[in-house]
């Protein structure tokens, strides 16, 4: 019965450590294979679904909208289409809830290229490191030739660069503006309406600077800054110097030939400075030439037209015609 019992304890050590080392092996190959497998550990990462408002020409900048306040400027965002990569990107404008996205990285060209103004669209906050894991395996698979269906189908084109300063980057909508700059800066030369020492009318010529910023749509809110010397008034060897300011309101009409109309109301302030009126005749001549002096100063209501012709991108040339002047001029936009 002893030798019996040593010979069953004997089998039950044998079949013990038989079973321990099989478990051993079972869980080192469980945990080589998650080893082996990164993305196994990893969980599908949640992801908002915002819709493409509008896309650069270039197709490097995404007006996005940000309905949920799932990201902010200066994050880094990836763009996923059917639960695939498509880009990395930065943002760089978020206001109204829209945002302004510039393409730092391209994943897949096709699915890329494939997006279009209007259409919704994942976003990823931050890591995205689920979905380059996958990028990785779909690339391995396509190297060995493995024709298993995955989620992801690369091609050569992973990781492209984009420049990031190649266009700029706008979140306001400017498609309504028939001039889609906000800046217009000119120099003008016209005539100015004044009047001669014996009080006849007589017009200046005038060189003049303006700047004009497009406040809304189409409305461009201007400034005139212009200086003119008149000689012999109000008396023989004594000038007079006219500074002119202005300030108008502008609504802007496309017209053909690459022309714009642009008529104005507005305001107009000139002064008028001669040191030597009045200087060496007598009383009553003296306030003459005061009176004349103050009689070129006006503050007035002004009207009238503006018309822009383009000449290249980039450069106008003008034509005024309103109740404060005559003028042509040459400018610019940015």
């Amino acid at each position: 019965m002893e030798k019996s019992y040593t010979t069953i304890n004997k089998i039950l050590l044998v079949l013990g450590a038989c079973s321990f080392f099989c478990l051993q092996a079972s869980a080192q190959s469980l945990i080589d294979d998650l080893a082996g497998d990164n993305n196994s550990l990893m969980l599908m990462p949640s992801l908002a679904t915002e819709r493409i408002q509008r896309i650069s020409d270039s197709k490097k900048i995404f007006i996005l909208t940000n309905s949920g306040q799932s990201y902010n400027k200066g994050d880094f965002i990836s763009l996923v289409a059917g639960n695939k990569l498509v880009a990395r990107a930065l943002v760089a404008k978020d206001a109204g809830g829209l945002s302004g996205v510039k393409i730092l990285k391209i994943y897949s060209l096709g699915r890329w290229a494939e997006l279009t103004a209007g259409r919704e669209i994942q976003i990823l906050r931050g890591d995205d490191s689920y979905f380059i894991n996958e990028l990785k395996k779909a690339k391995e698979a396509k190297e060995r030739g493995n024709d298993e269906t995955t989620a992801y189908d690369e091609g050569d084109d992973i990781f492209d660069e984009t420049n990031l300063m190649e266009d700029n980057l706008s979140v306001e909508n400017k498609k309504n503006r028939a001039i889609k700059t906000d800046n217009l800066i000119f120099t003008h030369y016209g005539m100015i309406s004044g009047q001669n020492a014996d009080g006849t009318s007589a017009s200046y010529g005038m060189f003049s600077g303006s700047w004009a910023y497009q406040v809304t749509d189409n409305i461009f809110g201007e400034i005139t800054l212009g200086q003119t010397l008149v000689p012999d008034y109000p008396a023989g060897g004594i000038d007079t110097v006219l500074t002119m300011y202005s300030i108008k309101f502008k609504y802007t009409i496309a017209a053909p030939f690459f022309s714009y109309i642009q008529p104005y109301v507005g305001y107009q302030a000139v002064s008028a400075e001669s040191p030597g009126a009045g200087d060496g005749v007598s009383g009553t001549e003296a306030q003459k030439e005061i009176d004349l002096v103050e009689d070129l100063q006006k503050n007035s209501l002004i009207f009238g037209v503006s018309v822009l012709k383009r000449l290249v991108p980039g450069w106008f040339v003008r034509l005024d015609l309103g109740t404060d002047t005559m003028a042509v001029g040459l400018g610019l936009e940015f």
